[in-house]
């Protein structure tokens, strides 16, 4: 009876492979196609499901689909998958949750139910070391919803999966601070170690309303996109900060890319060798990172070419030939930082690296310029465009005190207390300390706040003293 049953199946999928076959070859094709249209809905019906799938690898490359919905997923599956994968990540601050294979997790976008599926397929592929047969996992994650919200999902849902992705990766990401290679070892232009600068708007001592006026530009910048494309200029800002040294020039670097939450670029001209070699340093830099030049006027002559040739050659004969090479050889040994190698960064080059065509490449970038002379930079460097905002870091004021007391000393000194407060404000502005040299006072008493006031006003007396006998000196002299 069984050997009966199996014949009568198999003579009933004969029957129907020929009648499919008459079909085919019977019906005219419009026909043949609206029965398609048919079958497919009458399907659709019993299985209103649709399925993605996002695979780890894109014709061998990673597919950037995959690594955003694994970050995506990583803050979701905690609290909705039974099993989970903890890790943590090399340059990452956080602990990374993922699903593991076979897990399912419910997410809800815009009224919109979808499911996410993580698989993990064995595949054996080709013979590896001595015969032995190499396993590789397929792993990918499919995507499943209901088949009218197509447009939803393709439109709205998977960019917004991009997107967060991409936050949660910045916020999860230990920013790094990069310097330049002196030679391109491997390829390698940076060589990175992660950023760590403890300093923040909330404990550098400059005055409160510039403060608050960089941060509010900080803010804008990083919020104009759409603006930087719509007026057609890339998206980029330049500051130069300028001042005494001990002004606090690097720890407002620190505090903008602690604020921005970006990397740092620090940028070593003197190890530079030519504008194509600066070039390819631009290129290789990051979005979301602050490129930081220090001391701009003691690595390049950049000074303002407002002699002519003429004059230039009347001030300062030129050196007989032997001695012009001999000095030019070790100029070109100076500017590059290198024994014996040829340096051509040129002004040209430098203009270029900030503004030319190569400096659109990428996005949300801050150009950093510091410098103790600012007199001494071409009026080409210091135009709008390339340096957008020019920050004066002076000497200490009395706000810029107040704060260097509480952060050294927890001391809240209030304008007008009695006593060494009052002093303070007396002295300060005629003694010319920067706030390097009052946080050194302030840290060699930490654990006396009265005896490092005491201690600042005598170096405030001392100073006053040495500034009224060099005033005194001098008009002797006149």
């Amino acid at each position: 009876m069984e050997m009966l049953d199996w014949k009568s199946i198999g003579s009933l999928l004969a029957t129907l492979l020929f009648l499919r076959s008459a079909i085919r070859d019977i019906l005219p094709p419009q026909l043949h196609h609206y029965l398609n249209l048919i079958f497919s809905h009458l399907l659709s019906a019993v299985h209103p499901n649709v399925s993605i799938l996002i695979e780890e690898f894109d014709s061998s490359y990673n597919n950037e689909l995959f690594d955003a919905a694994q970050s995506y997923l990583s803050s979701r599956c905690f609290s909705s998958a039974s099993v989970i994968r903890l890790s943590k990540p090399k340059n990452s601050r956080n602990l990374t949750f993922s699903m593991d294979a076979n897990q399912k997790l419910i997410d809800s976008f815009n009224g919109v139910t979808v499911r996410w599926t993580f698989r993990c397929i064995e595949r054996k592929s080709g013979s590896g070391y001595a015969g032995f047969v190499r396993s590789q996992d397929h792993r990918f994650f499919e995507l499943s919803f209901h088949r009218k919200h197509k447009d939803v999902i393709h439109k709205d849902y998977l960019p917004h999966v991009m997107e967060q992705a991409e936050l949660i990766k910045l916020k999860n990401r230990e920013r790094r601070l990069y310097t330049n290679r002196s030679a391109e070892d491997d390829g390698r232009l940076w060589s990175a170690v992660p950023f760590n600068h403890p300093s923040t708007f909330d404990a550098i001592a400059i005055d409160p309303s510039l403060k608050e006026d960089i941060k509010a530009d900080l803010t804008k910048f990083v919020n104009r996109r759409e603006y930087y494309s719509r007026v057609g200029r890339a998206w980029k800002r330049g500051y130069l900060l300028y001042g005494p040294p001990g002004t606090g020039k690097t720890s407002l670097i620190a505090a903008i890319a602690n604020f921005l939450e970006f990397d740092v670029y620090d940028l070593e001209l003197t190890a530079v060798t030519s504008n194509s070699q600066l070039r390819k340093l631009l290129i290789s830099t990051s979005s979301k990172s602050v490129i930081v030049v220090e001391d701009i006027d003691c690595t390049l002559d950049l000074s303002e070419r407002k002699k002519s040739s003429a004059e230039e050659e009347a001030e300062n004969p030129p050196p007989p030939p032997q001695e012009e090479e001999r000095n030019n050889r070790r100029g070109r040994r100076r500017q590059s930082g290198l024994s014996g190698s040829y340096s051509t960064v040129s002004l040209s080059g430098v203009l270029n690296f900030v503004d030319g065509l190569w400096s659109s490449c990428g996005g949300e970038r801050l150009i950093v310029f510091t410098t103790n002379h600012v007199e001494k930079l071409d009026p080409a460097l210091l135009r709008p465009g390339r340096m957008d905002r020019k920050i004066h870091l002076s000497f200490c004021e009395v706000e810029a005190f107040k704060a260097l007391a509480r952060n050294y000393l927890c001391v809240a000194c209030e304008e007008g207390e009695e006593g060494l407060m009052r002093e303070v404000e007396e002295l300060l502005p005629k003694a010319k300390m920067t706030p390097a040299d009052v946080a050194e006072v302030f840290m060699g008493c930490d654990d006396d706040a009265e005896m490092g006031m005491r201690k600042v006003v005598e170096e405030m007396k001392r100073r006053v003293g040495v500034c009224e006998m060099e005033a005194l000196i001098k008009t002797e002299c006149v």
